[in-house]
């Protein structure tokens, strides 16, 4: 009997573990900097999930997350009402985050590892020298 329940027990916590949501795979992360106050944040986004660390580990959940051809869409509501929003280009990585009570302002915003690839295939390629690699990666990480 024992090994029975032993068992089923197993197969229980077996069934558990695999069919858990796997939601935080394929994430991706953009770093913000407002070029004017030197403000910075970091926002972590999937297919349905989103949020931005407003200071170390304190981070703002976004209900409302649409991508369309590379424009990322993000807002926070509480009150039924939008508390955040975040419009971010993902190519050019120009945004305009929107607070409930500040006025928007403009921030730019960067996949550091796509920037690191487009960097390190321009040296492949013939475009940068080593040293110029070198110097807009250490600038890049900076950020």
């Amino acid at each position: 009997m024992l090994k029975k329940i032993k068992l089923i027990s197993l197969l229980i916590l077996s069934i558990l573990f695999f069919s858990t949501n796997k939601s935080y795979a394929n994430l991706n992360n953009v770093s913000c900097e407002n070029p004017i106050t030197n403000s910075k944040t970091n926002i972590v986004y999937g297919n349905n999930f989103a949020k931005e660390e407003m200071s170390p580990n304190i981070w703002l959940f976004f209900q409302k997350i649409s991508l369309v051809n590379n424009n990322l869409n993000l807002i926070s509501i509480d009150d039924d009402k939008p508390i955040r929003q975040w419009q971010i280009n993902l190519v050019s990585g120009k945004a305009t985050l929107t607070p409930m009570f500040d006025p928007s302002s403009n921030w730019l915003c960067l996949n550091i590892d796509r920037e690191l690839k487009k960097l390190e295939e321009q040296y492949k390629s013939g475009a940068m020298s080593g040293y110029e690699f070198e110097v807009a990666k250490k600038k890049l990480l900076k950020k």
